[in-house]
């Protein structure tokens, strides 16, 4: 199961924020989501500091129909993050644009980030993916959340975006920083927030001065993003940048959460990996089913671009909004018996995990091919999983992604 369900349990929008609900939200959704949408959610969008910027005050949508029609309705719910343009912190792209900025960009950067550059990578990924299995302890214990886990998608991104791979623990201090997902004191938050957006200015900034004067591109997106052209129009410099850190942010930090989710799958659900093991052709299914029951993403803020009613609830030209992907995914009236693991369930891919419309993860076909690879070496070379003595440990310091800080697990050949 996803989380001990507690119907009986009364909770308010300010319970959500607490380390308990964080580490185990669904009850605490299912209690609040007949009264959806629920006002007094008080949290910190990503990118943000604690203790320099304030927190923002927001409706929680927490059914499945709120959240999809908001989603898909960009022109009522704005993607704009004011705090966070007005933070030191470097602002997202694409996932904090509006039209018709955002058509522009997301045409501009589909001529980098293309499904054939991802497939190119498909030798290269699954044999970093079979190497890093195979060097895998076998009959002891091993915390994986903090190094397999982190550890390949954060590779992906070095290789990705052109960088050494030595950067890869570098990289991940960096959007654990930003993710709120580690406590940390707000100057070193916005210290790592600094570093990482000089980093990748200095970045882009030298390979778009070697590429004017007359260099040949190499194969990395940063070239890529630099040359890509539409109408004559390209991405600036700043832009660039800004893609460098969304990338890096949601491949290393999301994926590393997600990866842990599916190897809990593994474990937690030992008939349908199973059935995963003689079938290998149900591998979408299985990540579309743990990517339902328990999605890293579980929420992100809108702001309304004008007065709007929703079932019932007045919200206000400019009052924020956080739509909850999490809660959606486990509305029973869109997915029965919604805390049980189906392998046949027919319509899982309806998930919002990835978002939806103008704004669906880019990065998906990505973070699919890095999950395929890897459930296939681990099912190749472990017989079974089990977990391991110590306790497993929810990430407990931020709403925004669901997943495990410690996951002790142990990996047998026989």
């Amino acid at each position: 199961m996803a989380g001990d369900m507690a119907p009986s349990t009364s909770y308010a929008a300010s319970d959500l924020t607490s380390p308990e609900v964080i580490a185990n939200p669904f009850p605490a959704y299912a209690a609040l989501r007949a009264s959806s949408p629920v006002a007094g959610f008080v949290d910190y969008p990503p990118g943000t500091v604690p203790g320099v910027d304030d927190p923002v005050t927001a409706w929680a949508f927490l059914t499945y129909d709120q959240v999809s029609a908001a989603l898909r309705d960009h022109r009522t719910f704005s993607s704009r993050d004011p705090i966070q343009e007005a933070s030191e912190a470097p602002t997202l792209m694409l996932g904090n644009t509006d039209q018709p900025l955002h058509t522009l960009h997301r045409k501009l950067i589909n001529k980098a980030f293309t499904r054939k550059r991802v497939q190119a990578m498909g030798p290269w990924l699954e044999q970093s993916v079979r190497e890093l299995v195979a060097a895998m302890p076998t009959g002891e214990e091993i915390e994986v959340s903090h190094t397999i886990c982190a550890e390949l998608p954060a590779r992906v991104i070095c290789r990705f975006v052109g960088t050494p791979d030595s950067l890869a623990p570098t990289f991940r201090r960096w959007t654990t920083a930003f993710m709120l997902t580690e406590d940390l004191p707000a100057e070193e938050r916005n210290a790592s927030n600094m570093e990482m957006g000089g980093f990748f200015f200095k970045v882009c900034q030298e390979r778009m001065a070697a590429l004017e004067g007359g260099e040949e591109p190499g194969d990395g997106l940063i070239d890529a993003m630099i040359l890509a052209e539409v109408d004559g129009q390209r991405l600036s410099l700043e832009e660039v940048v800004r893609f460098c850190i969304t990338l890096m942010i949601a491949g290393a930090e999301t994926t590393m959460y997600f990866i842990g989710n599916v190897l809990n799958a593994m474990v937690e659900f030992p008939e349908a990996t199973e059935q995963l093991r003689a079938d290998r052709s149900l591998i979408q299914a299985f990540i579309d089913e743990t990517m339902r029951l328990t999605g890293p993403p579980q929420r992100l803020f809108r702001i309304a671009n004008q007065d709007v009613e929703v079932d019932g609830q007045q919200i206000r030209e400019g009052d924020w909004v956080a739509l909850f992907f999490g809660a959606a995914n486990h509305d029973p009236a869109v997915f029965p018996d919604p805390e049980r693991f189906r392998l046949d369930r027919a319509n899982a891919a309806k998930h919002l995990s990835l978002g939806q419309g103008i704004h669906y993860c880019l990065g998906a076909p990505l973070a699919h091919l890095e999950l395929e690879y890897f459930v296939n070496a681990v099912l190749d070379r472990f017989a079974r999983i089990e977990r391991g003595p110590s306790p497993a440990v929810k990430q407990a310091a931020s709403l925004m992604t669901h997943g495990y800080a410690r996951l002790p697990l142990v990996f047998h050949e026989h």
